[in-house]
């Protein structure tokens, strides 16, 4: 417990350091975290050599730096990300393993998502806060303590479709009180995004899951205590925040 506690703590203080820095500083954190999402996802995965690691963490560095100053070019990363992921796994090993597309897909995730994240201003950020921790908090006591119905166990075995319920209608509404408090006008078109972003930051937390399933991991890292690595703690954030940005949350 008191681990958990240290852990969420180290979060909340990363949180405000994000939110009260200047718009430079707060990239370079955003970028912080990403670098350690991408070295825990490509550790996990427990295939590559120290080459193509480096080579992954290089990429991600140079991609984000881009897509920060130039967003307008997010569009292009999925495909010129793939293609360099593709070009050095023939170059390395001759042929393509099993694993490359789960590996090259949590990576573009990471990467979509960590410079989604660089590029909200702060208000959105904090919306983006809100809809995360609230959807996960609903849904956590919903399914303590009236979640019955397994969601997918395979996947996940504590959640529960009653608790992604609570979760989605909980999430929703706590962030729609909290983007009126923060002066951010929610059109009814809006208000429905929101509801379906709860869905997709359950979704988020579902897919960092089953990579981890994948490969055989309890948690990306160790990081915090008491909550694994930074991509167990992002693993939401990184689904909603392009979402965010194209509804208007660029800084």
């Amino acid at each position: 417990m008191k681990e958990r506690l240290l852990g969420s703590l180290l979060v909340i203080v990363y949180a405000l350091l994000l939110y009260f820095s200047s718009k430079e500083i707060y990239q370079i954190l955003v970028y912080l975290l990403g670098f350690a999402c991408v070295s825990e996802s490509l550790k996990i995965s427990g295939s590559l050599g120290e080459e193509k690691y480096f080579f992954g963490l290089i990429l991600f560095s140079l991609l984000y730096s881009i897509g920060v100053n130039f967003p307008h070019l997010l569009p292009v990363f999925p495909v010129t990300a793939v293609l360099f992921l593709f070009a050095t796994e023939l170059i390395d090993e001759k042929e393509i393993s099993k694993n490359f597309f789960a590996v090259a897909l949590m990576f573009l995730y990471i990467l979509i998502g960590i410079t989604s994240i660089g590029c909200l201003n702060k208000k959105f950020f904090l919306l983006l806060l809100s809809l995360v921790w609230a959807t996960d908090t609903f849904a956590y006591l919903t399914g303590k303590f009236f979640g019955k119905r397994k969601l997918i166990p395979a996947v996940s075995p504590k959640k529960t479709v009653e608790g992604a319920i609570g979760g989605t209608l909980g999430g929703a509404i706590t962030t729609v009180l909290i983007a009126k408090l923060l002066g951010i006008p929610l059109s009814y078109l809006q208000i429905l995004i929101v509801l379906f972003l709860t869905i997709i930051a359950q979704l988020g937390d579902l897919f960092e899951s089953f990579y981890k399933r994948t490969f055989g991991v309890k948690d990306s890292g160790k990081i915090l205590p008491g909550h694994g690595g930074v991509l167990d703690r992002l693993d939401s954030s990184l689904a909603v925040a392009p979402f965010l940005f194209l509804i208007g949350g660029g800084a």
